[in-house]
């Protein structure tokens, strides 16, 4: 019985197991000289980033990086659930020998792929053909993976790091650097079965001190794939991985070039950890598109009711008429004096690219034609800069609206407890009408304290927006509207009036 079969029984941990392997080192107490080889690597474990087949590597709608629509899309990235294409590996275990009284290092590891725990090794897969034949008619997984098969095999060149593409060895949890990875086909020509031909042994040498963990203590190897240096898993069924720790950072004195039986830099090994494909379960549903948006001249978080809900609509009240202008004179505008009013939007989309809130209208205007010009026009109303920003000037003719942040005191009631602070996020107000914080709408000798608006004329028939987000979903934006109006001294009599329209408009 050879050494490597001592510890292929001594890992199963049976009674029965543990009196043949005390029996045979009795009979034969020159294999003494591998003792250490007897010492099963213990707690083994192998998460994959994904059980999926090596030919699948596409995400619940049929999507994946490769799909020819898919330009700077990765649907099913390496490394994820999905993708058994491009897949990491992680191995944790624990060492028997203490490295750390003996102060003999670990200068290498082998991963050992094969599809029997125990004996000859056949690399797992269901490509057809055999790489032994002289014609070489094993399929290559580029061919075999449109027809759901797979070889496992191990792609591109890795180097030792934490990122993509790269492998580490951890000792306690903390990397130990200096290591080269190798990878080869390591089959048995004796092997009955059909022969892969892949590379289905990692070699992990040491090019410095190595790893000297103490007994009992974990290591772990661990494989973080790239989209071009990557583990392919096999197609479906399961597999197995012979893990081994040598003493010597030369490949030709590690298995499978050395066997166990004669192997003096043989220490912890001869166990294996095992695996499973598995297909995806494949789930399907719905999200419907949602839409509220609300627009008056009264926000019902502020009244005092019973109850409020988390985003109540705005509320319209007297058909969201508003009065601009001196309440004891019949709402009239003055020349020495600015007058503003308010009104409220509130928008909620579950829309993942956001939305957009426009305004459409005309500046105030009379029965007869005569208009007041928008804020930021001369004086003669030739409106040469349509939309411009500027502050209130009480004596010139001007029409404007801004947005407000509302900062609000809130009504009694109960609230519920997801209820959030009134405010337009995550909407971003567009630049010309983000200045209606500002709490002067009067011109003072200081200027730069007073609120800033805008108006373009033109929106009546080509809106205009006035706040964004353009890629999250909007919850309960919460804006208020200012409107700004002055009169100069030859602004004709009459009665003026406008309707501004607002609209959103989210983008799925």
């Amino acid at each position: 019985m050879s050494t490597y079969t001592l510890k292929s029984v001594a890992q199963r941990g049976s009674m029965l197991g543990a009196v043949l392997a005390v029996v045979v080192a009795t009979i034969f107490p020159a294999a003494s000289a591998f003792a250490d080889s007897l010492n099963p690597l213990t707690e083994r474990s192998l998460m994959l980033s994904s059980s999926a087949p090596g030919f699948a590597n596409t995400d619940g709608s049929g999507n994946s990086v490769d799909a020819p629509n898919a330009v700077g899309e990765n649907y099913a990235p390496a490394g994820s659930g999905p993708n058994g294409r491009r897949t990491g590996e992680t191995f944790s275990f624990k060492v028997s020998s203490d490295n750390s009284l003996t102060g003999r290092a670990i200068k290498a590891f082998t991963l050992q792929y094969c599809t029997e725990a125990a004996g000859l090794c056949q690399g797992p897969g269901d490509n057809t053909g055999d790489a032994r034949v002289a014609t070489a008619n094993r399929e290559t997984n580029a061919t075999a993976h449109p027809l759901g098969r797979s070889d496992l095999d191990v792609v591109g060149s890795w180097t030792e790091g934490s990122g993509a593409g790269q492998f580490q060895v951890l000792v306690d949890g903390s990397p130990v650097s200096g290591w080269a990875m190798t990878s080869v086909n390591a089959e048995d020509d004796a092997h009955s079965g059909n022969l892969t031909g892949k590379k289905n042994l990692i070699q992990l040498t040491a090019t410095g001190a190595g790893a000297v963990p103490a007994i009992g203590h974990p290591v772990v190897l661990k494989f973080n794939p790239s989209e071009s240096t990557f583990i392919t898993n096999p197609g479906i069924g399961s597999f197995f991985v012979k893990i081994n720790t040598y003493d010597t950072a030369t490949n030709a004195q590690l298995i499978p070039t050395v066997p166990a039986a004669t192997n003096a830099h043989l220490m912890d090994g001869g166990v294996t950890v095992a695996n499973v494909m598995t297909d995806s379960i494949h789930i399907t549903t719905k999200v419907l598109e949602t839409m509220a948006f609300s627009v008056g001249t009264r926000n019902p978080d502020t009244q005092n009711v019973s109850s409020h809900g988390s985003c109540d609509a705005i509320e319209k009240i007297n058909s969201n008429r508003l009065n601009l202008g001196n309440t004891d004179a019949e709402n009239s505008l003055e020349t020495t004096r600015a007058y503003d009013t308010n009104s409220y939007w509130r928008l909620s989309s579950n829309s993942s690219g956001g939305a957009t809130v426009y305004y459409s209208g005309n500046t105030l205007q009379n029965t007869v034609g005569d208009f007041i010009a928008p804020i930021g026009a001369d004086p003669g109303n030739t409106i040469p800069n349509d939309g411009a920003m500027d502050y209130s000037h009480p004596g010139t003719e001007q029409f404007g609206l801004a947005l407000v942040s509302p900062v609000e005191t809130l009504g009694t009631g109960t609230f519920p407890s997801n209820h959030l602070a009134l405010s337009i996020s995550p909407l971003n107000i567009v630049g010309n009408y983000s200045h209606g914080d500002l709490t002067s709408i009067s011109n003072t000798a200081d200027i730069t304290q007073n609120a800033r608006f805008a108006f373009q004329k033109s929106s009546l028939t080509t809106p205009v927006p006035i706040a964004q987000e353009t890629s999250t979903v909007i919850s309960c934006a919460t804006s208020k509207v200012r409107y700004v109006a002055n009169i100069a001294a030859d602004t004709p009599a009459g009665v003026y009036t406008t309707k501004i329209n607002y609209l959103a408009a989210p983008q799925y």
